[in-house]
């Protein structure tokens, strides 16, 4: 019966330790201007769960995600981590859902630079596979100089370099290409 009383003493005594610990920790928090000093000298702004839409005549034209981005001083250049690419009007495509580790924005000249595991999947059943794109809204087109890989029911291809003309639905390989061609389900072979 002693040994038990002291167990229960023993529990109620740590749990009076945890909770002064957590109410310390919960009060002592860091003050914003503590936090604010700890960002890079060339971040102007960091957020979390950045969500930026592009328009073009009142409609949605690309949006871009990112867990983190640094809004750099001085500059219309933004550091994302963890990124989302959504093209919405591709013609030849339909919606291309583009994902990378990382990637920096050019507001100004908007432009997009992604890198870490690029992966594309299209609405139309394409995947592509690289390491680092570089997307130019002015014309419309993606480009790369890395390996690459296009996976589709119907086709498998690989090289190195690539030019993706969004609008157009033409993609260009630029050297060491193999490829494989499948017929359609259905068709014989």
């Amino acid at each position: 019966m002693l040994n038990l009383k002291r167990i229960i003493a023993i529990l109620i005594l740590i749990s009076v330790i945890a909770l002064g610990l957590v109410f310390w920790r919960f009060f002592s928090a860091s003050k914003p201007e503590e936090l604010v000093a700890l960002l890079p000298d060339d971040v102007e702004l960091a957020l979390q769960d950045l969500h930026y839409t592009q328009n073009e005549e009142g409609r949605p034209s690309w949006t871009l995600d990112a867990d983190k981005a640094e809004y750099l001083k001085n500059s219309s250049q933004v550091n994302l981590e963890a990124v989302s690419f959504s093209y919405q009007q591709s013609p030849n495509f339909g919606t291309i859902e583009l994902k990378a580790k990382h990637g920096q924005l050019d507001q100004e000249q908007r432009q997009v630079d992604v890198w870490g595991e690029v992966a594309i999947t299209t609405e139309r059943g394409y995947q592509l596979f690289t390491e680092r794109l570089h997307y130019d809204d002015q014309s419309r087109r993606l480009t790369g100089e890395d390996a690459i890989r296009v996976t589709s029911p119907q086709l498998q291809l690989e090289g190195i370099g690539l030019q993706l003309d969004i609008d157009k639905g033409r993609l260009l390989v630029r050297k060491n290409v193999r490829a494989v061609l499948q017929p359609a389900p259905g068709r014989q072979k």
